[in-house]
């Protein structure tokens, strides 16, 4: 990751750090894609935030705080209207647009500060509105996913992540995106839209942002086929510009053995999903069962609405339920499987499309007949439940004793990548990373660094130490008449 690209002109400004950032502000405030741009001495103070979650995506949020309290007395509430965010540096260079964000809930809010009325602005990015997606889903729309690709812009059809972010109105020209051409057999979505997203992400190790460029970023994975691009480091940090440094020490980072715990769906060979055994049944004298089917009495496979549940039976004779089957027997092939003594069976309902995991069948019979046999054949999905991948380092374990992180999680593959699955792949990288024992630096500039962003790399450089990190966390604070103040909170991996 790099920060976003600015010119030669712009970048040499920031450097030279003598001439006062500025800051624009356009609103969508009839939600048509008519912008207005806010008078830019109206702003009085804007404040912007970005982090990089836990769950694995980067969002962005901040508050504006207007003088122009006329701007919104006509246009209403305000709630969910978009506004868009540019920085320079002095006069005559270009504007970069940093941040798309948009109106909370609470819209335009009226404050009072120093007798003067103000309008405070709360934004979120698109992330907020992908959190809330659960609270009015579309239940009609299908939310199971077989045999698909994790994410594939020239098949949007069959990419997982485009699918998902189809659920929230997003089309495959609104996604950044690279192609992970890994599969999985079966995906039933669960959760809000941004969670799911956030999932995908950390099993495949992808930078996901609601970013300016496009409305959703997934990208820079090291399963992508694209080439990977080179870590570069996107700014160098020095004495010169920082005003504020802290190191803390995060020991709670630190692992030595990583143990994965997932379910993992799992596509079988066509074979018996489903076989009649219902009692009452009986036996001949070489055991071989047989139902009898009488006219003075009735089974519940004769009425409508039977339910035929498919289950498998593994390698040790153990049931495990199918949750999901295709590739079955059509009615004919079902009916040649049927054997009886006796009177001949058919199915009267045969209905294998309206659920994957269960046929609804009746079974008729023509006189006194006793079934030798039904059975539906198809293709199954199954869960391996709870399969577990262990890594651990024995040197690290010597030094410092066993310090483990359990993981359960969704989305990881069964797919070949070097030669084992990509589960077992994942674990590898993740003790890698987690065996540096790495540290957080804070640093504050008063450069007008407006175009860092989540996950690029920086250099710091001190009289004490050189550092390399990751941007975790970032935050910009303006005020009118004040210096301008940028944050970091870096992940340092290396030190010199």
């Amino acid at each position: 990751m790099k920060f976003y690209d600015i010119d030669d002109a712009l970048d040499l400004a920031i450097t030279q750090g003598d001439t006062p950032l500025r800051i624009k502000l356009e609103i969508d405030f009839t939600k048509s894609g008519e912008f207005v741009t806010v008078p830019e001495h109206d702003i009085v103070q804007a404040d912007f935030y970005g982090l990089k979650e836990v769950s694995g995506g980067a969002t962005a949020r901040g508050e504006i705080i207007i003088s122009n309290e006329q701007l919104a007395i006509c246009i209403g509430n305000g709630a969910g209207c978009e506004a868009r965010v540019f920085f320079t540096v002095g006069d005559g260079l270009s504007w970069v647009h940093r941040f798309t964000l948009f109106v909370n809930d609470s819209g335009f809010q009226y404050v009072r500060e120093s007798r003067k009325k103000r309008i405070r602005l709360v934004l979120r990015d698109r992330s907020a509105a992908l959190k809330k997606s659960d609270e009015n889903r579309d239940w009609t729309t299908a939310n199971t996913f077989t045999y698909i690709t994790i994410c594939d812009k020239s098949q949007p059809d069959n990419s997982l992540l485009h699918l998902i972010a189809k659920r929230a109105g997003l089309q495959t020209n609104d996604i950044d995106c690279c192609t992970i051409p890994l599969t999985l057999p079966y995906v039933k979505l669960t959760k809000n839209i941004w969670a799911e997203l956030s999932a995908l992400a950390t099993a495949y190790r992808c930078h996901l942002e609601c970013a300016t460029e496009k409305p959703l970023v997934f990208a820079h994975s090291p399963y992508q086929s694209e080439t990977l691009q080179s870590d570069e480091d996107s700014y160098i940090f020095t004495g010169e510009n920082i005003f504020y440094l802290r190191e803390t020490e995060r020991a709670e980072q630190y692992r030595n053995t990583v143990r994965l715990k997932i379910n993992l769906p799992v596509s079988l060979e066509k074979q018996v999903i489903w076989r009649y055994v219902d009692t009452p049944v009986l036996y001949t004298s070489s055991m071989m069962a047989y139902y009898p089917f009488r006219e003075h009495t009735s089974r519940e496979i004769e009425h409508e609405g039977y339910e035929a549940h498919y289950v498998i039976r593994d390698e040790t004779g153990k049931e495990r339920n199918v949750i999901y089957a295709d590739n079955i027997d059509t009615k004919e092939e079902a009916e040649e499987r049927l054997s009886s003594q006796g009177g001949s069976f058919s199915y009267g309902q045969y209905d294998v499309t309206t659920n994957h995991d269960k046929a609804l069948v009746t079974l008729e019979y023509d006189g006194d007949s006793d079934l030798l046999n039904a059975s539906i054949y198809g293709r199954p999905i199954v869960l391996d439940i709870n399969r577990s991948c262990f890594g651990s380092d024995q040197n690290a374990i010597a030094l410092y004793g066993t310090c483990s992180m359990n993981v359960t999680g969704t989305y990881f593959s069964g797919d070949d990548v070097d030669g084992k699955p990509q589960y077992e792949d994942w674990v590898a990288r993740e003790l890698s990373d987690r065996l540096i024992r790495k540290h957080e630096l804070t640093i504050k500039t008063h450069r007008a660094v407006f175009h860092a962003r989540i996950g690029a790399t920086v250099q710091v450089h001190t009289q004490a130490k050189n550092y390399t990190g990751v941007v975790n966390a970032l935050s910009y604070h303006f005020k009118k008449g004040a210096a301008f103040t940028a944050s970091f909170n870096l992940e340092v991996s290396n030190e010199q």
